[in-house]
């Protein structure tokens, strides 16, 4: 039986104007701008070259006007209109009248004394012929018509047309700016464009580790591109890292309950009373490690909604819980303060640094304020407070201050922890600080936002 072999189909080529690499591009981008420039240079320089030719032709125009003018003027009457003829060409159009023609232009009243000026001074003969300037009519504003009076009252009126065509460069500071902003404005968004994957880059990078990520879309030039898969297969590996760590700290925090229930199930049927106790307290601190750890890993695996929620109501709650138990806790703000925040997180954010203030202090002082659009919530306490060199590695997980173990004044080091990991999560600020007058203040930076 005859094996068909595949066959493979040829790959569709195409052309890109767009180059692939990043030097590539940026020669792109550098061409591109030079360009431009040579463009508008190209554009001006042929404009200044017309206004060269057209400054030449007016002050041939002037010589020939006044080279004509003696002509005419020493002919017989009988020649003129046949000589006026004669000397006309198509940049100067010249036509004799025998009486005067009535028209009375004045350089002052047409807007023609610079070019009267220019004319009189250049061929001081015209003055002698009572030269007489003015733009042409409708449809011709770019011509100049004129008259001399000859010594014999005639007239010779003249026209040279297209002489004063407008030119960009008489704008020559605009024109610089225009051209400018041009190139500029050309540059910045092939800039842009090229830059765009790198911003995402380092979009990306910010979020590594950070435990929820998207996959780093690979476009843009090749270096970019290989950077982007780079990225996006670190984050498979690290984030495979953290949740092997995870699940194997979850299970074995959560396998520890078994034998820790069999134990104060033993440790009830023990006859002294005073090694029961203790065996029960070590038991109840095993018990509180292990909760805190499954609720820090519970809450680095996934992450709670934000919804609109009264945080005050939230305060006063926890304020009313402690005063229940016998806790001095006071509460200061506003009696409502909506809010859009993952409500048990927030909860439980601020429960852990009022037990915090609790197990140092014996009290804690809770206020509030809206500030603009931050709402700022404090947490005041009349403890020891905390060594300034230690301040910032208390909010590291498993951290402790002191070296005992206690769970009263020790902890897991995970309280500050998880209220400094929720408050950044939902895009506020954690901060701790020593008062002036003594003890610690938590302070809470959340921004306003609505749903």
């Amino acid at each position: 039986m005859p094996i068909e072999m595949p066959v493979s189909l040829p790959r569709e080529r195409r052309i890109l104007l767009w180059p692939r690499g990043l030097m590539g591009r940026v020669l792109f981008v550098l061409l591109a701008a030079i360009g431009v420039v040579f463009v508008a240079s190209w554009t001006l320089y042929e404009r200044a070259e017309a206004i060269i030719e057209d400054s030449d032709r007016f002050d041939l125009i002037g010589e020939r006007l006044a080279t004509d003018v003696r002509v005419i003027d020493g002919a017989p009457a009988s020649s003129r209109a046949m000589l006026s003829t004669m000397l006309s060409t198509d940049d100067l159009r010249i036509v004799w009248f025998p009486l005067p023609s009535g028209r009375d232009l004045r350089p002052e009243a047409n807007g023609m004394l610079t070019l009267h000026r220019r004319l009189v001074k250049a061929n001081p003969i015209l003055v002698h012929f009572d030269l007489r300037l003015a733009r042409g009519g409708p449809g011709q504003w770019n011509d100049i018509s004129g008259t001399l009076v000859l010594h014999d009252g005639s007239q010779l009126l003249f026209t040279a047309p297209d002489i004063l065509r407008g030119h960009i460069i008489t704008r020559g500071v605009a024109t610089a700016a225009i051209v400018t902003l041009a190139v500029l404005m050309v540059a910045a968004m092939l800039v842009h464009a090229l830059s765009l994957p790198l911003r995402g880059l380092a979009t990306v990078a910010d979020t590594i580790g950070a435990g929820e990520w998207e996959p780093l879309e690979e476009k843009g030039p090749r270096e970019v591109r290989h950077l982007a898969h780079a990225i996006n297969a670190m984050q498979k590996r690290i984030s495979q890292l953290i949740e092997d760590r995870t699940e194997a700290l979850a299970a074995v925090s959560h396998d520890l309950r078994t034998p820790l229930a069999r134990l104060r199930l033993r440790a009830g049927f023990l006859e002294d009373r005073e090694a029961q106790e203790a065996i029960e307290g070590d038991i109840d601190e095993m018990e509180a490690m292990v909760d805190g750890v499954l609720a820090y890993l519970s809450g680095e695996k996934k992450r709670e909604a934000a919804r609109s929620i009264d945080l005050a109501a939230i305060l006063a709650t926890i304020t009313d819980d402690a005063a229940d138990r016998g806790d001095n806790v006071t509460y200061d703000g506003p009696d409502r303060l909506p809010l859009v925040l993952p409500p048990l997180a927030m909860k439980r954010v601020f429960t852990n640094l009022v037990e915090n203030s609790l197990n140092y202090a014996g009290s804690a002082a809770i206020s509030m304020r809206q500030e603009g659009k931050n709402v700022i919530v404090r947490v005041d306490d009349n403890g020891p407070g905390i060594p300034d060199t230690e301040i910032e590695r208390v909010t590291t997980p498993f951290y402790r201050v002191e070296s005992s173990r206690s769970r009263r004044t020790g902890g897991m080091g995970l309280g500050l922890a998880i209220v400094k990991r929720e408050i950044e999560r939902a895009g506020g600020v954690f901060s701790l600080s020593n008062r002036p007058s003594g003890g610690l203040r938590a302070e809470v930076i959340l921004p306003v936002r609505s749903v």
